[in-house]
């Protein structure tokens, strides 16, 4: 049986999958699926059992999902029979797969991630393999749609600056998207393209096993550059609609797939494979762990010869670091005391991972003796990325997924909306990536209303499994950073730019929201980050009329988990003051009860600022005696 024979099988396979399913992207199923049966079967060395030293895949073009099912059946990763279950409910194979099926290190849905994705995993291989001699390669898959989204151009250009050579682009170019040919929306010379970006250019036939071989191994030979093998293919191979956009969702009955099967001279039973393909797949399986294995016992012996680097390998991988950071009792923005908090850190905690879109000067989020990354100094903790905060946010993610590291990126709140998809993906991947925000409230900057975030906190706080935390002094950045370390969850970090007191210490504080300064109060106000100052105001005019506890809110989703806590802290009437839209509140209180922001923002200083929007302590404070006396 010739391995091109095998190939075609895994293509029929998917499609029969599709065809099962009734849904699914059969096009790029017989774009790729030569590119894809070559990579596993000749070049990737990866195992069925989670091993940090495999080479990492991922798949942008992540509706092209069938094929690389059908390949890891055919390997082995996971039972055949499971190919019956493709996107339906409660299967494994749910299609746009992420990171739940074993040997699928990121399969993204959202065009371009998966490409931002790979970027990150090469650039923390380039860590490991200087730091401890970690050696795998990154490959990515993507198509032609890939490579239209900005968030795919934005994460290639750091690999050509950064000179990622294990970085491999397997671009499968069959010069079609969904609506048409590809030159409806662009006629942009990708060859030329890459090369301006510092990438090696290997062109290709995509569907001959051979050529596609040669042209990986050529790119696995690179120094200095990372490279791309545009392979050029058509989608719908040997179908009806060869070449035609309407093959890229096509589910091909039963009667079109057998046709193929016949041109493909193959016979195989439905929604498996042949004993004789089986058999050559699980031939070049044990071929591709044999190799595995050598690397596994190089790196072995490696550690064994230095016990050293092997203790501080495994306090990477496991992130078994800790820290301590003592207390100041200073008037500072919160930006300020995360500054001193993390560079406190980064004394202890040694795989921390800090990116910049530009803004680190801003943002205070940089590591102050952690050196510049760079292609000369792959230990540089400070990376980089300018202004693309879109691609920072899923090279990030990358990073996390590569494993041990912790990886911290920081912009402005505002922009926050750039990163909104690689933030999301990360919440559904449940990656433990810090998003640090900062100039945090309508009172934070002068830059005018492009830079005055309103909506945004509502925005983060509504995206499942994503905490927020809005610190209002150097103890609540401290707990976020336990939270962090905890949880291995995403966190959103908002941070002010102005200036803040700190405040004494009571317990609860690590659970998400707690009293300030308790005493027997008539009621209690909510608020969280800059807006904390603020009801303390409100607190000392009142005393003499109403009791008043404040509640510091470092964040809902903490708050929301302790259930017979937070029914306790909330019995007494309850205002909030937040300088946000603050949708998340109203479960806690009534709308009248709230003092929030439903506008954009203005340009001006603090004190005019909140006069105009009635956040000054006397308003607050007039405005809530009137509430009670109704």
């Amino acid at each position: 049986m010739r391995e091109q024979d095998v190939a075609n099988e895994l293509k029929i396979l998917a499609l029969e999958s599709i065809n099962h399913a009734g849904s699914g992207h059969s096009g790029s199923v017989l774009s790729c699926g030569d590119i894809l049966y070559t990579l596993y079967t000749r070049h990737l060395l990866s195992s069925n059992v989670e091993n940090r030293l495999r080479d990492r895949f991922v798949l942008s073009n992540g509706h092209a999902c069938a094929i690389l099912y059908a390949i890891l059946a055919g390997l082995n990763y996971f039972d055949i029979k499971e190919m019956k279950n493709f996107r339906s409910f409660g299967g494994m194979l749910t299609g746009h797969p992420e990171i739940e099926i074993n040997g699928i290190d990121a399969g993204t849905g959202p065009l371009g991630q998966g490409v931002a994705n790979a970027v990150g995993m090469a650039i923390a291989e380039t860590i490991m393999n200087t730091r401890f001699n970690v050696n795998n390669y990154t490959y990515c898959m993507a198509g032609d749609g890939c490579l239209e989204e900005g968030v795919a151009m934005e994460a290639l250009s750091i690999a050509g600056l950064y000179r990622l050579n294990k970085f491999i682009l397997l671009y499968d170019k069959n010069d079609v998207t969904l609506d048409g040919k590809l030159d409806l929306s662009s006629t942009d010379d990708m060859a030329m393209k890459f090369r301006s970006m510092n990438f090696n250019v290997i062109e290709s036939d995509g569907h001959d096993i051979e050529k596609i071989d040669n042209a990986i191994t050529q790119a696995k030979k690179s120094v200095d550059k990372p490279t791309v093998i545009i392979f050029h293919t058509i989608i719908g191979k040997d179908t009806s609609l060869a070449g035609s956009n309407k093959s890229h969702g096509k589910v091909f009955d039963i009667k079109e797939i057998e046709e193929l099967k016949q041109k493909y001279n193959i016979e195989k039973p439905y929604l498996d494979l042949s004993v004789e393909a089986k058999s050559i797949l699980n031939e070049k399986y044990n071929k591709i762990i044999k190799l595995f294995n050598k690397r596994v016992e190089k790196f072995e012996n490696h550690m064994q010869n230095d016990e050293k680097i092997k203790k501080i390998y495994l306090k990477f991988i496991n992130n078994k670091f800790s820290f301590k950071v003592k207390h100041r009792d200073e008037i500072m923005s919160t930006r300020e005391a995360n500054n001193i908090v993390l560079n406190e850190m980064s004394k202890s905690v040694e795989n921390l991972v800090i990116l910049s879109a530009d803004l680190s000067s801003s943002t205070k989020v940089k590591i102050n003796d952690g050196g510049q990354y760079s292609y000369s100094n792959r230990l540089g903790k400070n990376i980089a990325l300018g202004i693309r905060e879109h691609a920072m946010g899923a090279i990030a993610n990358g990073i996390a997924l590569y494993g041990g590291f912790n990886v911290i990126t920081s912009t402005f709140l505002t922009f926050s909306n750039y990163m909104l998809p690689a933030v999301r993906m990360s919440a559904i991947m449940k990656l433990p990536v810090l998003f640090v925000f900062t100039h945090s409230s309508i009172f934070d900057t002068p830059d005018g209303i492009t830079h005055i975030p309103v909506e945004q906190l509502d925005q983060l706080r509504l995206i499942p499994h994503m905490i927020l935390s809005r610190p209002c002094d150097m103890e609540e950045c401290v707990e976020t950073y336990k939270w962090w370390f905890d949880f291995r969850r995403p966190i959103c970090m908002s941070l002010s730019r102005c200036n803040l007191p700190s405040y004494p210490r009571y317990e609860d504080m690590d659970k998400g929201a707690y009293i300030l300064n308790p005493c027997r109060a008539d009621i209690n106000i909510m608020a969280s980050g800059s807006e904390v100052c603020i009801a303390n105001e409100v607190k000392d005019i009142l005393k003499d009329k109403i009791k008043v506890n404040v509640i510091s809110v470092t964040s809902l989703e903490i708050f929301d988990m302790q259930k017979a806590y937070k029914n306790r802290l909330l019995k007494k009437p309850l205002f909030v003051i937040e300088s946000s839209t603050c949708v998340n509140y109203l479960k806690y209180t009534d709308e009248d009860h709230i003092f929030s922001v439903h506008d954009f923002g203005r340009s001006g200083d603090e004190a005019s600022l909140k006069k105009y929007y009635g956040y000054t302590a006397d308003s607050i404070a007039k405005k809530i005696l009137k509430i009670l006396k109704k």
